[in-house]
């Protein structure tokens, strides 16, 4: 529901495993061999979920998640699928079964239990986390939860003074120097950092930066405004205005190239000079100090928000401790476990869906198998 500012964003036509995340990076490669994007899209499209693209993001026609929820809701009505609502999960016990305990008094025993809880990212959705804490006490690994596709803490001494105003640009991460990720799309200021979707791609490579709140690393996001053709145009624009302009402000130089209040702060930041000054005070090397900067406008990150505020969660159950071809615990017999509470994340575009749908159709896909064989067998017998 929460997917694709509401409209659901199930899928993307570029289905790179470069954009699944792992400590196991074969993990997710595996399972996504043995049930590929087209098979999600197939299982999705017998529900009656009917895909259109933007781009490389494949949406449901509607453009309205609420009708995908309401496409499986449909589908598990027609199968008899018992719901149980309002079922808050406080434990989880495995002796010969599998014991779930609710706060309400409620238990549920099972022969086979599959975790699909999802990560630890906008509790406000039900991702409490809490499938972390019941893997971690059937004895699985937990890699500690960090956020991704979430917005940057930055030095905002410029960010705050433009919070709300946005801009596109070609963005640049580097960390300690050496670059790490590049996105062009909408950057949006605000009062702590960065934010838009050029900076929710990239903020996973922040976070896995972080250790104990700090960044292991230096990091800065760098904004590149125009092209070089353009910068061109913008310097030949900017001599004649130095002649046209003369008495004008300095604020008023960029006027028509940048919203005003954007370009007063590259300017402020480029030259480091009162903008009363007047347009004919600029120099050419002040016009290179204009240009460079407009090529390469830096802020420096000091981290992300919290999981709170983040779309997915990086970190989960270790994957080495789960089979890939059936997501079965390789240490509780009967234990399955798929989606974002497992150690892969996705980047933003529909990739965390694709990933949630391809391992839970493994894992429900698994479990059916093993009843059909012990139906099987009882036959047998």
């Amino acid at each position: 529901m929460a997917t694709g500012n509401g409209r659901c964003n199930l899928s993307n036509k570029d289905m790179s495993l470069s954009h699944f995340h792992s400590h196991n990076q074969d993990f997710p490669s595996s399972v996504l061999s043995a049930v590929t994007p087209m098979d999600c899209l197939s299982f999705l499209s017998e529900l009656g979920i009917v895909t259109t693209s933007e781009g490389d993001k494949l949406f449901p026609m509607s453009k309205t998640a609420s009708s995908v929820v309401d496409c499986f809701r449909y589908a598990m009505d027609e199968l008899k699928i018992e719901i149980a609502e309002e079922a808050s999960v406080t434990d989880i016990v495995k002796t010969d079964r599998f014991a779930v305990s609710c706060e309400d008094g409620r238990t549920f025993s099972s022969d086979l239990l599959i975790i699909a809880c999802g990560g630890a990212c906008a509790a406000y959705t039900g991702t409490t986390g809490d499938g972390y804490k019941w893997l971690s006490k059937l004895g699985h690994k937990i890699y500690a939860p960090k956020p991704s596709i979430v917005q940057l803490v930055t030095d905002n001494s410029v960010t705050k003074a433009l919070s709300g105003l946005r801009l596109d640009a070609d963005l640049t991460l580097t960390a300690d120097g050496d670059v790490v990720a590049q996105q062009y799309g909408e950057v949006l200021f605000t009062d702590y950092g960065l934010s838009g979707p050029a900076v929710l791609q990239v903020s996973g490579e922040v976070s896995r930066r972080v250790r104990k709140d700090r960044l292991t690393v230096p990091m800065k996001v760098s904004l590149r405004l125009f092209d070089e053709e353009t910068l061109s145009c913008i310097e030949e624009q900017l001599k004649e205005r130095r002649i046209s302009f003369a008495s004008r402000s300095m604020d008023q130089l960029l006027l028509s190239i940048l919203p005003q209040k954007i370009g007063a702060m590259l300017l402020k930041t480029a030259l480091q000079r009162p903008m009363a000054l007047p347009v004919s005070s600029l120099s050419d090397s002040d016009i290179k100090k204009i240009l460079t900067t407009m090529r390469c406008w830096d802020f420096q990150v000091l981290g992300t928000r919290s999981l709170e505020q983040a779309q997915t969660t990086i970190g989960g159950a270790d994957c080495d401790e789960f089979s890939e071809s059936t997501m079965q615990s390789r240490i509780v017999p009967g234990l399955f476990a798929c989606g974002e509470v497992l150690d892969v994340d996705g980047d933003c575009g529909g990739y965390n869906l694709t990933w949630a749908f391809a391992s839970g159709i493994l894992a429900g896909s698994s479990t059916a198998a093993v009843l059909s064989e012990e139906s099987e067998a009882a036959d047998g017998n």
